[in-house]
């Protein structure tokens, strides 16, 4: 009893984290960009402001726009949105496999976004609209998307930076490691993060240190020469009276 308990509990934990896994799976698959449904390996920026089109046309209509059940069917559902790329659009996904995989595909008459999402406003259709080209270059760009009329109520540019240096993974994606060896890589690059920020807080601590160490001693100074003591006559010294000016005969 005791052993088949067990392996009751072990099953649907399986079951649990196979579902989750499928779910996380598919909805991952709902806001992909073109480029990667078409298997691109030098995709851009441009696939963030794609999944940005998607979850906003999610929202206006409270339900996925591209419910895709397989990868052709997602492009195909696509194209019915951004109408068939042309020649410029399939040569900057950057994949050898786009002309053949969209070749396939039947063609369909796109449907106007006024038509998928009647209720929303002008404003948020054109959004929507500069998100979803099927070109990432014709694309709008982060920056552009957060000054359009239709969030920039939302902008400000003293909450938002740009990343100035270029985001290097530490671990080589194209190298399959074991579960333990990504775990012990993971736990050591926390563990570098954590002696860096330490050393700058340290850092940073011992500048303050030495910045108010100099303010103090640049205001003691200054304080000593306003406040300086006259110098005043010897005792039983006597300072002379200027002599009195004769009065005019």
């Amino acid at each position: 009893m005791l052993v088949g308990a067990v392996m009751d509990q072990q099953e649907l934990l399986l079951a649990v984290v196979f579902t989750v896994f499928v779910a996380v799976l598919y909805v991952f698959v709902l806001y992909r960009a073109p480029e990667i449904l078409l298997g691109s390996t030098s995709y851009t920026k441009g696939v963030d402001l794609w999944s940005v089109g998607c979850i906003l046309g999610e929202l206006l209509s409270g339900k996925p726009i591209f419910p895709g059940t397989s990868t052709m069917n997602q492009l195909d559902r696509i194209m019915e949105v951004t109408g068939r790329p042309n020649s410029e659009d399939v040569e900057a996904i950057r994949s050898p496999f786009a002309a053949t995989m969209l070749e396939s595909l039947p063609m369909s008459r796109p449907r106007p976004l006024s038509e998928m999402f009647p209720s929303a406003s002008v404003e948020a259709l054109d959004l929507l609209r500069l998100c979803l080209q099927f070109n990432p270059n014709k694309r709008v760009s982060a920056k552009e998307a957060l000054r359009h009329p239709y969030v920039v109520q939302f902008h400000n540019p003293e909450d938002e930076f740009d990343c100035d240096r270029t985001i290097r993974i530490p671990i080589d994606d194209n190298t399959k490691l074991t579960v333990q060896d990504y775990r012990d890589r993971l736990y050591n690059e926390v563990l570098k993060k954590k002696k860096e920020q330490r050393r700058s807080h340290r850092r940073n601590l011992e500048m303050q240190q030495s910045q108010q160490v100099v303010s103090q001693q640049t205001y003691q100074a200054s304080a000593g020469q306003a406040v300086a003591p006259q110098h005043q006559p010897a005792a039983g010294h006597q300072v002379a009276a200027s002599p009195q000016q004769p009065g005019r005969m």
